[in-house]
């Protein structure tokens, strides 16, 4: 698996969007943006957009359009108008890469018509010239460090020491933005575009997530652990947590604590996450309770050969199940953490 880092001037554009569109918090956040871009818009432009928002529920508007466009191979590259206007290109792209989405394809298409004059009003106003003067030089200034902090650490060495490469997407792309006000957003083919005001850790770790995700699933790992879905311990954490992390049943939650030592393990062996324990403890209010038994286990396996599958199945074989409260209580103590109210 190869990890590259890009900048788009596409997707910027897109969250420019979100900030013309109406949003408050957004304008706050780049008000001069805003006075460039925004208040010179037509009454017929800002309509639309205002349109664009109440059908779509919000306005942050460039989440959904960015993922849709993200199917397109040239999304990236080619001109946004004509993107959002080549018919042809986008059923062609949505039958071969996102079939799933064929029967919204009718109401995709006429959304994108209807924001191709928002575009091209934006870009009249001199958007492109703007972003390559005056953001472009910080993004590529993000990106040369977090290529740095990849390439000094070895950092995909260390992800194939847990999963087997043909269970890894051959590559993922980053697209660092400048106007993405610190939201994260996933992309179709396990890409993500995210704020350059991110930290490295931040940016790895939400880059990553799908990526482990999938792995995690494609190697039957929540099968594998089903057998702790009646530990006690488990049970409580996860009813404690579901107003937190969303989570419906608890295989989900099981499946999200492996993902989340998967991060959590590979941020700490390259530098990025000097106390592990400490961000469990305090991620989503110590939702994660079982990512702090896996990774006190994985910390222990002095040497071992085995991919992340391999080394569950020899931690299941030691039945952990219905011993997880001991087991959370002797890794808290092991790192010299308070472990607080169970």
């Amino acid at each position: 698996m190869d990890i590259f880092v890009r900048h788009s001037y596409n997707l910027d554009l897109l969250n420019l969007l979100n900030i013309v569109a109406g949003d408050a918090a957004f304008q706050r956040r780049y008000p001069q943006i805003y006075a460039e871009f925004g208040q010179p818009l037509s009454l017929d432009t800002k309509q639309v957009l205002e349109r664009v928002s109440t059908a779509l529920g919000t306005t942050f508007i460039s989440p959904p359009i960015a993922f849709v466009l993200s199917i397109i191979p040239q999304f990236n590259t080619a001109s946004l108008i004509n993107l959002l206007l080549d018919q042809e290109v986008f059923s062609a792209a949505i039958e071969q890469n996102e079939p799933r989405l064929l029967p919204q394809k009718e109401q995709l298409l006429l959304l994108f018509q209807i924001l191709a004059p928002v575009i091209q009003e934006i870009e009249l106003l001199g958007f492109r010239e703007y972003w390559l003067k005056e953001l472009l030089p910080a993004i590529k200034d993000r990106q040369n460090e977090i290529e740095e902090s990849m390439h000094r650490l070895d950092f995909i060495t260390s992800i194939h020491g847990l999963f087997q490469k043909e269970i890894l997407p051959e590559e993922i792309h980053i697209f660092l933005c400048a106007l993405n006000a610190q939201h994260g957003v996933r992309l179709t083919g396990h890409s993500s575009m995210v704020d350059i005001s991110f930290s490295d850790s931040k940016i790895i770790e939400f880059s990553l997530h799908e990526v482990f995700q999938s792995a995690v699933i494609g190697l039957e790992i929540p099968a594998l652990l089903q057998p702790l879905a009646d530990d006690p311990f488990l049970e409580l954490a996860f009813e404690k947590s579901k107003p937190v992390t969303g989570f419906e049943n608890i295989e989900t939650y099981i499946q999200e604590n492996v993902v989340e030592v998967c991060k959590v393990y590979i941020l700490y062996k390259n530098g990025f996450l000097p106390d592990p324990y400490a961000y469990l403890q305090t991620h989503l209010q110590g939702a994660f309770v079982l990512a702090v038994v896996l990774f006190d286990y994985l910390e222990g396996l002095l040497i071992s050969s085995d991919y992340l599958d391999g080394i569950l199945k020899t931690w299941m074989e030691q039945k952990p199940a219905g011993k997880l409260m001991s087991l959370y209580r002797q890794a808290m103590e092991r790192a010299g953490r308070e472990i607080g109210d169970l």
